[in-house]
Order: C-alpha cells, then structure tokens, then sequence
C-alpha cells in the first residue's frame, strides 16, 4: 500500500514548515488541508462551530472557522506567572474559559487565526509551549505530580522534565512561525539540526508517555503507548519497569481496532529511561504503519509482533540486554487527591498545604450554572466563579498549580495559616469544594465533543451534568449514594476520556446514540467491554437503572461496581438489558 496522503504532507513540508507562513499572512479566516495536518504538530487544531454547521452550509456560507490551541505542560505543573499569563489571555484572545485536559495540559477554543501568533508568542514568553502538544510526535509527557507528603516526586518529575525535553522536535519551524525567530524566550531546546529521532516525516502517528510511581495510577499508565513505573530493581537499584504498546483510541467505521493496555516489557536502572524509551520510540517510527492511520499506534505493532519481538529490537538498538521486569505492587488509594492535603515540606520545614479543587469536566470559566451539589455550592442556580476564584487564590495565596489527569487543579504552596482565606475566596465566588459534590460528579470525565471537536460524532461535555444527575438519582433510589463509580463519556470511539478503563464507559456512536461498556476497575489495570450498543441519548437510564438493581441486590461488601460486573459475568447480564436497533447508516 502507498503511504497515507498525510505521509507526503509531512515529507514535503521542509520539517514543519509548509506553506504556513504564507496562509498565515493571506488575509483569510482559515487554513488550507496541508497546512490543517501541519499546524497540530504546532499544538493547533483548525476546527469550525458545528452548531452552527448546518445552517451555514446551508446558507451558501463559509464554515465559522477557529483554532483550539493546546499548552503542552509536562506534569502539569504550571508557575505562578505562567497560570496568571495563560488565565489572562483566555480574555484577551479566547472564549473566557480554559479547558483542562485529561493529559495534564491546557486548551483555549474559538480562537481565530488572526490570533494564534500573539497568544503563541505570549505564552512562549512565560515559557509554556504549544510546540509537540499535538501532532504525529511524543506529546505531553504525563507524570504523576500530586505533591502529597511521603511520596518520592523529585524522581518521577526529573525523569519526567527528560524525556520532555528529548522528544521535543528540533525543527525551527516553530520558532520562525510563531515567535519571529526569538528563540530566547521560546519553552524548548532549539537547534539547527534537522530531527535526529523522528527523521523527515516524524512518527506514523502520536506517541503518549507517562510516567508514575507504585501506588498511584492517577495517569492510567496502561493506557500509554510506554509508561514507565519507577520501582527498585531485584538488587534494589534505583530504576523502573517500562510497559509498552498500551492506547485506547478506536476507529468508528473499522472493527479490527481496538483499545489496549500495555504490558512489562523490562526493567531499566534509572540512568538508562531515557535511552531505552528513545529506542521504543525508533521501533515505532520504522514499523509503525504509515499506510492506514487507523492502525498507525505502536499498540497495533505489539499487538501484531508481540512484546518479546519489541524487547530485542530495542536491545538491538542499544546493543545490549534488557533485565526482565520485576513484579509490581498493588495499585491502590486515592486517584484523585481532591480537597486539602500536606504537602511535602520536609526540605523547607514549612507549614505547606495544597487544596485538590474539582473542576467538573474540566471547564475553568465564571459562566457556568452548575449541578452536583448536595451540602453548599452554586443550588439556588446563581453562576459558579471559579476562574476568579483560582486567580485571586494563585495571585495571592498559592505559589503554582498543578492540572491533574482527571481535569482537575491542585493550588499549592498555600501556608497552613491561609486555609481559611483560601475556603472564604471560594464560598465568597460559590465554587463548590469536593465534599460540597455529589461522589458521582467527582468521579466522572467528559471530552469536550460537539461543538469543536471534528471528530466527535456525538456530545459529551456539555450532556455531562444531565448524566451525573441522573446516575446520581439512580444511586440514590437504590440506597447506593456513597457508592463510587468512575464514569468516563467521549464523543467519539478516539477515547480521549478513557472511557474503555473504566467502570462506566459512555461513548458516542452517533449524534443521539452511544454505546456503553463496563468492567473496568478503579486501578485502572482492566478494560471495560461493551455491554450494549446504540443506546438513545433519554433511553440510557433504561438500562442503567436494571444494571444497577442487580449490582444493588448482589454486590459483595465494599465490591466497586466495575468488579461486580466482571464477576457477575458481563456475557450474562448484557441479553437481559434493553436492546436498540442501530440507525440507518450507522456501522
């Protein structure tokens, strides 16, 4: 088969350049199709306001263009004049809100073209980059970064800060494109080499890292293209077992793909991550498919090849051997990590604190009216100030933040005789803490799907708030209401929620019709499976509400709902649900 058309893009496109220059100077409101594949390597994604879609088109009239830009922010972590500069500009160029997303970083929607250069420019002068946030690349390397007393962070967030920096690409495009050349105020390594580990035409596709310690499994590490674990080696050498060809993203319109989880494949002392992981990545740049994107994931490699054919080609590479992995521990606790902790302060001997503030399906604005709340918060329907909120707390209380990997925030550095100014700031602006909200709202993800997102074929984030009230009234009904069940919901197969790891998955098939799977566990260590197919949208309590009188009536004691499905038998409890027929069209 001939290389995809995006191939050529990329070979014909002098590292990243194309013909960007020249479309961002033509007086236009959008970019050409070459250039479209171009700019997400720049952390760009031209999309159009599909609620507006249909009657444009029909109205004879252009698409209402805009770009949704992405802060590639490793961990996270984000300095205190990095958040003030990257919240100020969500006014002065974006929508007025700020989009976490489920890999750590940071999204404005609707911006237009005419506005990418000075919103680029500025954040590159705060040294947060766009550059490798998206695009057939290593994108943001994820990390756990909850600073929470006890845990061995300064490790995890090293090797994590190196294998940023060593995936960047090294083309200057970026810096000529967006920043006139000024390389001393971008947020990367530049240099005049052409790209030393992707080549001409980059990787087949994207490549996801993570990287974690025992324990916490915030980042769902299995799910990584590679993720690594830092855990001691038999001779309790400092390193970590390195899992590969993990990645949940499924094509709509073909059933050979899939979602996978990754599996060990050596463990490496700590010196040698980077290398190893560089050499993972080379495999996958050579046999990654470069025909059909669909198939374009190093999981596809894995899964074809197999995990021992992976580990001696990346030992061919290093030219020598890998030890085995060792086993892991359990993963357990908190994955979440909201309301106040301790931080470890052990070094400054200070009364440090951070606050885990839940941001529901990750939207920061002042504009949303809000459900979910059962103690306090915003039930009388008065508006939710919640970027005010954070603003005032990061300026004058809280030395940084940090996103987590379920869209939330974490405002650190908060001396211990502050807590009380930070709760009044908040009850002052009606944003609601973690105990102020429904288990259920806590405990759920959405992508943000319709209206931006090209590839949603259905709603997501914006349905979000009617789904956790109605699995909330559901759970209440059976006496359920302190259970926890961690619901995810995509727009799309793509899987940008991670829905296919959790207990609940609800993911978009059509505009009005999704499937839904279930089984996964909290640990994150177990795939969901479908349990029934094209669900209408108002018809999905139909057939929670059976589900979850049978988890309610044969549940064991302290049994999360993901391993009451497993053990029930998911091919048992599928037939006596409520069955849909597939809409014409449909796959």
């Amino acid at each position: 088969m001939a290389p995809s058309a995006v191939e050529q893009v990329k070979a014909d496109s002098a590292h990243l350049r194309g013909d960007l220059a020249a479309e961002l100077a033509d007086g236009t409101d959008h970019f050409g199709a070459s250039s479209v594949n171009l700019l997400k390597f720049h952390g760009i994604y031209q999309q159009d306001d599909r609620d507006q879609r249909r009657a444009r088109t029909t109205a004879g009239r252009e698409l209402a263009f805009s770009c949704m830009v992405r802060c590639s922010v490793p961990g996270g972590i984000l300095r205190r004049e990095q958040w003030a500069e990257i919240d100020r500009l969500a006014d002065e160029v974006g929508d007025g809100s700020l989009r976490l997303t489920t890999r750590q970083g940071v999204q404005y929607h609707f911006i237009h073209k005419g506005e990418l250069k000075p919103l680029i420019g500025a954040l590159n002068r705060r040294l947060v980059t766009t550059y490798a946030a998206c695009g057939d690349v290593v994108r943001n390397v994820m990390f756990s970064s909850t600073p929470e007393a006890g845990r061995p962070l300064e490790r995890v967030e090293a090797l994590g800060r190196v294998l940023a920096n060593r995936f960047k690409p090294r083309s200057e495009a970026y810096w000529e494109l967006w920043l006139d050349g000024e390389r001393a105020v971008s947020a990367g390594p530049p240099t005049t080499v052409a790209e030393p580990i992707y080549g001409d035409t980059y990787l087949p596709r994207k490549f996801k890292l993570g990287v974690t310690w025992p324990g916490d499994n915030s980042i769902d590490v299995y799910t990584q293209d590679v993720g690594v674990v830092l855990v001691p080696g038999p001779d309790g050498a400092d390193g970590g077992v390195v899992l590969a060809g993990g990645g949940l993203g499924r094509s709509a319109s073909d059933p050979t793909t899939f979602p996978r989880l990754a599996d060990p494949l050596a463990w490496v002392p700590e010196p040698e991550l980077p290398e190893v992981v560089e050499a993972i990545v080379t495999v996958f740049r050579d046999f990654g498919n470069r025909d059909d994107r669909s198939k374009a994931r190093l999981k596809y490699v894995v899964e074809e090849r197999g995990i021992a054919w992976l580990k001696a080609a990346v030992e061919s590479r290093l030219g020598r051997p890998l030890a085995d992995p060792v086993p892991l521990p359990p993963w357990g606790g908190a994955r979440d990590h909201l309301g106040w902790h301790r931080m470890d302060d052990s070094a400054s001997g200070e009364d440090l604190w951070f606050l885990g503030l839940p941001v529901p399906t990750g939207r920061l604005n002042d504009s949303s009216v809000e459900g979910g709340a059962t103690e306090a918060g915003p039930a009388d329907g008065s508006a939710v100030e919640r970027r005010t909120a954070v603003r005032t707390i990061v300026a004058t209380l809280a030395d940084h933040v940090r996103v987590t990997p379920h869209q939330d925030l974490l405002l650190c550095g908060i001396r211990g005789a502050d807590k009380a100014a930070v709760e009044e700031i908040l009850t002052r602006h009606r944003v609601p803490r973690a105990e102020h909200l429904s288990l259920t709202v806590l405990s759920s993800m959405a992508c943000p799907a319709l209206p931006t997102c090209a590839q949603a074929l259905g709603e997501a984030e914006r349905i979000l708030p009617q789904l956790t009230e109605m699995l909330d009234g559901l759970l209440r009904q059976r006496r359920l209401r302190k259970v926890r069940i961690e619901t995810r919901v995509t727009g799309c197969p793509n899987g940008c929620a991670r829905p296919y790891v959790a207990e609940l998955g609800i993911v978009a098939r059509t505009k009005r019709n999704y499937d839904i799977y279930v089984g996964g566990d909290t640990a994150g260590t177990r795939l969901a499976v479908p349990l029934v197919e094209s669900v209408p949208l108002p018809k999905l309590d139909s057939v929670l509400a059976p589900l979850l009188d049978g988890y309610a009536a044969t549940r064991k004691r302290g049994e999360g709902f993901g391993d009451w499905a497993v053990r029930t038998g998911i091919e048992t409890v599928g037939p006596t649900l409520p069955q849909f027929r597939r809409s014409p069209g449909e796959d």
